[in-house]
């Protein structure tokens, strides 16, 4: 169990969600017995008498029932529908980016169903090198004051930010690419595996002028695919711009091979190529990138090789990851791999 800080304001309401989350934690059913109030006093740091403000509410919600000198029972395992620990998460600013929005709102979703409460905190900055706690408005004093039992971070964070929640006790479950540096534990997609992958997937598809598409010089040296050329390009608009620098070159000299980890890149940069050449269009090199399954992408070529990602699966590991060690279990390394899945060779 987490323990909470006696000085919190509100301990109460600390104390009822920790007996929810201890429910939840041993599964136990309607009729199943509460430790005594001596375990709970040492599993929660918090005095017998917060403790039985708490389950004074949960006994008026319908949580627990409380028998005179016999103990305190559950009579709604589900928690009445009330929440158990607190999580906080931590994302980069999502306009522009569905993945990253859908990411986040799965995650969201996946916390209430485990009964959690999801506190949000969006990155003030768009920088990409590991962030600070005070870039998130908000989550710093949250960390500082425990009003969060874990993170789970969309965005690398600094070492100092790490060692920041180490020092109050709140676990830190990061979520990203497999280049970027897990500095407590986290999920990662291999995005290095798939670039890997789709390098020999065009070659044997019989391309011979690979480049690769990036959103930085920086992620282009981290997720090099060997003497493959680089294209920088952000967003939708940065991948418009390449497709005109690429029908600007000469006809023998285009690449005829390209690999994208970023969809909204690839459609920008289809839509350009498309529309500058209609009605015959007469450029369309072979694209490996890798789609969404809940967000359903379609692109107006059949030259592709499509690599599939779940979302919601990735976003449950990563729940299910953090929640299980804030629970004391042993997490499995430092990192658990999502692979993509070939899903279509053109």
């Amino acid at each position: 169990m987490t323990q909470f800080h006696k000085t919190l304001p509100r301990k109460v309401e600390f104390a009822r969600d920790a007996l929810v989350t201890l429910i939840h934690d041993r599964k136990m059913n309607s009729g199943d017995r509460l430790p005594a109030y001596s375990v709970l006093r040492e599993d929660l740091g918090l005095g017998s008498q917060t403790i039985a403000g708490a389950v004074n509410l949960l006994s008026e919600a319908g949580v627990l029932e409380v028998r005179d000198k016999v103990g305190i029972f559950v009579k709604d395992p589900d928690g009445g529908l009330l929440t158990g620990r607190t999580i906080a998460v931590a994302v980069r600013p999502i306009e522009g980016s569905a993945y990253g929005a859908t990411l986040c709102a799965f995650i969201q979703k996946i916390l209430s169903e485990r009964n959690c409460r999801c506190l949000t905190f969006f990155r003030s900055s768009q920088k990409t090198a590991g962030a600070e706690l005070s870039e998130f408005p908000g989550l710093e004093q949250a960390v500082l004051e425990h009003r969060c039992d874990g993170v789970i971070t969309l965005c690398p964070f600094s070492p100092r930010a790490v060692d920041a929640m180490k020092k109050q006790g709140i676990r830190c479950c990061f979520v990203g690419d497999d280049d970027l540096e897990v500095l407590d534990f986290g999920v990662v997609i291999e995005v290095g595996r798939f670039i890997g992958s789709a390098v020999r997937g065009l070659r044997k598809a019989g391309c011979r002028r690979i480049i690769q598409f990036a959103v930085s010089e920086d992620q282009l040296r981290s997720r090099s695919a060997g003497n493959v050329p680089g294209m920088i390009g952000v967003s939708y608009e940065g991948g418009a711009a390449i497709a005109g620098k690429l029908l600007a070159m000469k006809p023998d000299e285009r690449p005829d091979g390209i690999i994208s980890d970023d969809d909204i890149v690839v459609s920008g940069f289809l839509a350009q190529l498309f529309s500058s050449q209609l009605p015959d269009v007469r450029y369309l090199p072979m694209i490996a990138t890798i789609i969404h399954r809940e967000l359903g992408e379609r692109y107006p070529s059949d030259r592709m090789l499509l690599y599939e990602q779940s979302i919601g699966e990735y976003a449950g590991l990563a729940v299910d990851l953090l929640l299980a060690a804030l629970r004391g279990k042993e997490v499995p390394g430092s990192r658990i791999v999502y692979r993509f899945r070939p899903v279509m060779k053109a």
